[in-house]
């Protein structure tokens, strides 16, 4: 068995631990067959590995795994077991969704090759284990997107309630990793606990046009929207250069551009015309700040989470 996860991009500007996009050819696959031994083993690691642990317990793609069988009924629960590697085609702590991947691909891996009756809520739920252990909470944003593709908000998480709607074809994200790591944890941790009315009342609007934007297949209307008053002021601060690079990329011609997620990385929305001209101008300006970059230029994916043979 072997599974494909996405990458994502979370909060989208405004729609801080609810909103998420799903990435077309970027990603983690988990491949996994079942064993006599009970429980999960983590055998094999490739890709962008560095600082990721193997063992199953404290790792994404295996925690989640192991939530699955878990849930199994019966007999098979007892005596489930699986045998697990994991290609890391994302670097841990760039802002696009690294351990969501790994905790999707092992939840829906264990799923598939058990032929468990589990629905996506549960799989979101058993992919939150995973997910908890890189970023220290329970959030779902990145997770929804991996697993059901397209754009989706996490309405709630006590009880988890998602949304999903399509994507357009015809939408670019482009994506500037700068050579440099912020981890999850501290992303979080300099998040302002009181904000303003003025700025939430902006917050609020733009998460609304973003979906109103999605809805209407409206290019331009979700770049404007994506516009964020409470964690990018915050947040672009750990990011040398990040006025530049924004600016760099609405000058080339984006409708749009913010952080994605936790970050490093910048994204910004644009078509397909225009994408390569935004990154480059996203990278020469990264570039005098001193930061070598590598950018990702990536159609959304409608589909998520899939099985691969």
């Amino acid at each position: 068995m072997k599974v494909f996860a996405p990458a994502s991009i979370a909060n989208l500007g405004p729609g801080f631990d609810s909103l998420g996009v799903a990435l077309e050819g970027l990603g983690d696959v988990v491949q996994a067959r079942r064993t006599d031994r009970p429980g999960v083993a983590l055998v094999e690691m490739t890709g962008e590995k560095e600082n990721i642990p193997t063992d199953p317990d404290k790792n994404c793609a295996g925690r989640a795994a192991e939530s699955v069988l878990r849930q199994l009924k019966g007999k098979a629960a007892k005596e489930a077991g699986l045998e697990m590697r994991l290609h890391k085609g994302l670097p841990q702590g760039s802002g696009l969704g690294s351990s969501a991947a790994s905790a999707v691909g092992g939840a829906v891996a264990a799923h598939l090759l058990f032929g468990s009756a589990l629905g996506s809520n549960t799989l979101l739920e058993a992919a939150l284990e995973g997910e908890a252990l890189a970023s220290g909470s329970r959030h779902a944003d990145n997770l929804a997107a991996s697993l059901l593709g397209g754009f989706t908000i996490v309405r709630s998480h006590a009880p988890l309630d998602v949304i999903r709607l399509e994507l357009p074809s015809a939408m670019r994200f482009v994506v500037v990793l700068p050579g440099m790591e912020i981890e999850t944890r501290f992303a979080r941790s300099v998040l302002p606990e009181m904000i303003s009315l003025k700025d939430a009342k902006s917050n609020w609007a733009n998460t609304a046009a973003l979906v109103a934007a999605v809805a209407r297949g409206n290019l331009p209307d979700f770049g404007r929207a994506v516009d964020d008053q409470v964690v990018e002021p915050v947040r672009s601060r750990l990011i040398p250069g990040f006025a530049d690079v924004k600016r760099a990329a609405l000058e080339a011609g984006a409708f749009g551009c913010s952080i994605s997620g936790a970050g490093p990385a910048l994204f910004a929305v644009a078509n397909a015309d225009t994408a390569e001209k935004v990154a480059l101008g996203m990278h020469a300006a990264f570039q005098r700040h001193g930061l070598p970059s590598r950018h990702f230029i990536c159609p959304p994916d409608n589909r998520g989470a899939r099985r691969l043979d």
